[in-house]
């Protein structure tokens, strides 16, 4: 019988098939260790597997693929859980391989919040609004179906299936209610559009479906997305003028703000780059809350601080 993440708590014994969605080798003392994490339809839980075969078996393990796990749910000093073991069965399941999921099956296994169909359609109809048509048509031209699934990072924010269009989205319409809030200014609302959609194009060659999940590629770990998202949107160039490239060129270069390599210099850059960092940050939080109980304070393993859960 199926185990859900949902309902592990500490001292739970777990053996039930999971989503291996990261595997690495991992030290603690000068030990080596197998860190997993692994994910169902109900949510993420870390794994640490210890023992003589541990390393063998992180290094076998094929990320998106299903596996048996076993072990025990503990709780670390700050109320994080994760699964534990140092037995030989639990490395054993490992090396034993992937299981095969009979059709159907593997709804259980794939875990995102993002309404992904509802999420493409309100973005579809958002592109829509822009009044250029030269660019409405190039935005439209620059999402294919990779755009929809793809998630918007490993760990940070967003990181599920679905992830990469809800942060898009969420992106555009922070910034569309900021430009109807920040008065006295000419701003371009088709290029904010335009900007906030196509500010993270880029991270649909940064992953790779496997197996039933997405992992991170060499392009993520060699060039990331601000080079590729540049690179994507050249490939219409043909389709809007020069002036209207160079600034969507501007707003992909530059939407990490200050912790970029380029400095928003225009407007909508600065616009977009603000409302990208309010989806991101304020999703970690969000998620991070709602994995706390009321009434207790704990760090967020996404956004790596400290949160209080309101009563």
């Amino acid at each position: 019988m199926k185990q859900f993440i949902n309902e592990i708590n500490a001292q739970t014994k777990v053996d039930s098939l999971f989503l291996i969605k990261r595997c690495d080798v991992r030290s603690r003392k000068g030990e080596q260790y197998a860190h997993i994490t692994v994910v169902d339809k109900t949510g993420t839980i870390e794994a640490k597997f210890y023992g003589t075969d541990a390393v063998r078996a992180a290094r076998s393990v094929k990320n998106g693929r299903v596996y048996r796990i076993i072990g025990v749910c503990e709780a670390n000093q700050i109320g994080e859980l994760y699964i534990y073991s140092e037995s030989k069965d639990s490395t054993d399941a490992l090396l034993a391989g992937e299981v095969t999921l009979s059709s159907g099956q593997e709804i259980d296994f794939i875990y995102t919040p993002a309404n992904i169909l509802e999420n493409a359609n309100e973005l579809q109809k958002i592109v829509s609004t822009i009044q250029n048509t030269e660019l409405r048509i190039f935005t439209a031209c620059c999402l294919d179906n990779r755009f929809y699934e793809c998630p918007a990072a490993i760990r940070r924010h967003h990181e599920y299936t679905g992830g990469l269009c809800e942060h898009t989205l969420e992106t555009v319409k922070i910034a569309l209610k900021m430009v109807e809030t920040i008065g006295r200014t000419k701003i371009n609302r088709d290029m904010i559009i335009a900007g906030a959609v196509l500010h993270d194009i880029g991270k649909v060659y940064c992953f790779d479906k496997s197996g039933y999940g997405y992992v991170p590629n060499d392009t993520y770990n060699l060039i990331e997305h601000i080079t590729m998202g540049i690179m994507h949107i050249d490939e219409y160039k043909s389709l809007i003028s020069e002036a209207q490239l160079l600034q969507l060129r501007h707003i992909i270069q530059s939407h990490h703000g200050t912790y970029g390599d380029v400095i928003p210099l225009t407007a909508e850059a600065w616009l977009v780059h603000h409302a990208d960092s309010a989806s991101a940050s304020l999703r970690s939080v969000v998620d991070d809350l709602n994995e706390i109980p009321n009434g207790q304070k704990k760090k967020g393993l996404r956004s790596e601080m400290f949160l209080w859960k309101a009563v």
